[in-house]
């Protein structure tokens, strides 16, 4: 039986599990041994068992910058893995070995990574490896070194970075990758969104593009009510937005993940709708005039699907580029990231779609157009080629 190691290195949530769980499925259905290592345990191994999968623990470092560039702005995919180890030849070893001691107990034929690159620096020359992900954690494989995704410059020089994998390879007697991007190219590699959701979508090679599985319908049914806001309490900047939602006379309903019984009831009483349980996104987007959310790929792309102007509130740098990409085509508003703005730039970016009509209208013409495309399954399509890559071997 064929065995696949499926890889989370980096990042948090449960979008890369939730990305490589329907392959590993998949692939179990065509008598694929799958096992899984991954960033974050607690949260992950109640999703990953109960499909059936076992799980190992990856290995895992705090990220940590030096004093002399901690107060530079992270400007590449570079720099964050400086922060893990990879300007720093000892502890990318232990990290290299901690992988490599998951690969020799499970033997996989092949590793799937998801922001996970030193599982590929541990595979590399020694075991195929197919990468997938989005944009900001799979930058082209083909480029020679990591670009800057920011004005300003690296803060940490890349050709520190491929000293520090040349000396470890060199310890573990190792194949050594001829350039960093490497490690995110593999034997070929799958960016899970639609194309204009990736910017860099006409650099790559080797390369598929595409939603994972097929996106929802556009609708055809007329909003109900003015908003649905779905934000995580713990952001700081989540408050500033239901403060003004509680003093505006639009309507709507919010699910705040991470919310307390607590904080749930002090919304309430200021007279704002607060689920208890995330409900379902064709329904609720269907009856909301504007989607309030942080600017997650995967909701990004649902109600750019279904047609709904959106409002994103971007926790992070990664998540204010993918509001971005989508005011670009008129459909969004949204403030800046990190909580660097106030209750009043919430009420302009609100009220700018709900008083110009030409958002919903463009909404409705991008939905109209993804449907045209679609439907998309890059699902099947990984599938298919790392069975036949499985074959080959």
């Amino acid at each position: 039986m064929k065995r696949v190691l499926l890889a989370w290195e980096l990042g948090d949530g449960l979008g890369h599990v939730s990305r490589l769980l329907p392959i590993a499925s998949a692939l179990k259905e065509h008598g694929v041994e799958c096992a899984f290592a991954v960033r974050n345990l607690i949260v992950t191994h109640p999703l990953i068992a109960r499909a059936g999968f076992p799980v190992f623990h990856a290995p895992w470092v705090q990220p940590y910058a030096p004093p002399a560039v901690r107060d530079k702005p992270i400007s590449s995919i570079g720099d964050v893995l400086a922060t893990v180890g990879y300007s720093e030849p000892d502890k990318l070893m232990a990290l290299a070995d901690g992988w490599a001691a998951i690969l020799d107990t499970f033997e996989p034929d092949l590793v799937i990574t998801d922001y996970s690159p030193t599982a590929a620096l541990a595979a590399f020359g020694e075991r195929p490896f197919v990468a997938i992900g989005d944009w900001f954690t799979l930058p082209p494989g083909n480029w020679t070194e990591f670009r800057t995704f920011k004005q300003s410059p690296n803060r940490v020089d890349p050709s520190e970075l491929m000293d520090t994998v040349r000396e470890v390879q060199k310890r573990r007697g190792k194949p050594v990758p001829d350039r960093l991007p490497a490690l995110m190219q593999g034997v070929r590699n799958f960016v899970v969104t639609i194309p204009e959701l990736d910017p860099y979508h006409e650099f790559r090679e080797n390369t598929e593009t595409s939603p994972l599985r097929p996106l929802p319908a556009a609708l055809s049914v007329e909003p109900t009510q003015d908003y649905f806001v779905y934000l995580s309490n713990s952001y700081p900047g989540t408050a500033k937005v239901l403060e003004v939602l509680a003093t505006k006379p639009w309507t709507g309903e919010i699910f705040l993940r991470d919310a307390s019984d607590a904080v749930r009831a002090h919304w309430r009483e200021r007279g704002l709708t607060v689920h208890e349980t995330p409900q379902p996104m064709d329904q609720v987007v269907g009856r909301s005039r504007i989607i309030v959310h942080h600017g997650g790929l995967g909701t990004l792309e649902q109600v750019l699907a279904m047609g709904r102007p959106q409002f994103i509130v971007p926790r992070h740098f990664e998540q204010m580029r993918n509001g971005t990409f989508a005011g670009k085509r008129g459909v969004a508003t949204l403030v800046r990231s990190g909580n660097n703005f106030q209750t009043e730039h919430v009420e302009k970016a609100m009220g700018v779609v709900f008083d110009d009509p030409g958002f919903a209208e463009r909404a409705r013409e991008v939905a109209s157009e993804l449907e045209r495309r679609g439907p998309f399954n890059l699902l099947a399509r990984i599938t298919d080629y790392i069975l036949s890559t499985l074959n080959q071997n």
